[in-house]
């Protein structure tokens, strides 16, 4: 480590990303937290509680990423989606929540360093990981991107695929402002955004892409998103959310 980065953690020393408390060193017990993890790691992302007691997505639907009960089919047999497969890090709930939050509403941006280093190495661990071609970023709206300031998804993808040593590119674009899809009903997000994205007609790379963004609700946002992907670009599309 430069003399640099010692004086700043000095000076600011690193916080776990969910609860804030300065991180130490601590030596991580078998099964305290998910079979993904770099165990040699964690404690310099989280602190000891949080790793233990967050609400990792330790079994899920490889196409969806559904939690699963032990021996139950999950639900999204009932829907076509575009994207061919899809990981998130933990469920949409607790800590996790506050959390995307602050990344997502309130500028706290340096949270996508540690939240996107965890996604990347649960993504490491997966069969089809290696076949990914580029990392894509779900785009925010103009409107909605000049009033945050940033793109949430963006800056998670870019930790990603430093992580994965995997290229990002930013090939999507949003070709309609869209309501928030915070307030709107299941059947009313798909509704509000058909047709809203757009792959860049001048990228020819085809191929696998990975599709990042923060939270997976209804599948909605990303359905549409792998559609635009695949109908300009891509032949198969995997999906990458922080929380489901």
């Amino acid at each position: 480590m430069s003399v640099g980065k010692l004086f700043l953690n000095l000076l600011f020393p690193p916080r776990c990303p969910f609860c804030r408390e300065i991180l130490r060193e601590f030596t991580p017990q078998k099964g305290a937290f998910p079979s993904w993890a770099k165990e040699k790691s964690i404690p310099k992302v989280l602190c000891r509680k949080c790793a233990e007691e967050l609400p990792w997505l330790q079994k899920s639907c490889p196409r969806c990423a559904c939690g699963l009960s032990e021996g139950k089919a999950c639900f999204c047999r009932r829907y076509e989606y575009a994207f061919d497969s899809c990981c998130a890090l933990g469920r949409y709930t607790g800590k996790m929540r506050e959390t995307l939050h602050s990344l997502k509403y309130h500028n706290k941006r340096w949270l996508s360093e540690p939240l996107g280093k965890l996604l990347s190495w649960k993504l490491a661990s997966l069969s089809w990981i290696s076949s990914v071609d580029a990392v894509v970023p779900v785009p925010l709206a103009p409107q909605r991107r000049t009033v945050r300031g940033y793109n949430q998804a963006a800056l998670l993808a870019r930790v990603v695929g430093r992580e994965l040593c995997v290229p990002v590119v930013d090939i999507l674009e949003r070709v309609r402002e869209t309501e928030s899809q915070t307030v709107l009903s299941r059947e009313k997000r798909w509704e509000n955004l058909q047709g809203a994205f757009r792959c860049q007609k001048e990228w020819e790379g085809g191929g696998h892409l990975l599709l990042v963004d923060d939270v997976l609700t209804t599948g909605a946002t990303a359905h549409e998103a792998a559609r635009a992907l695949k109908a300009g670009a891509a032949q198969r599309v995997s999906v990458a959310v922080l929380a489901r």
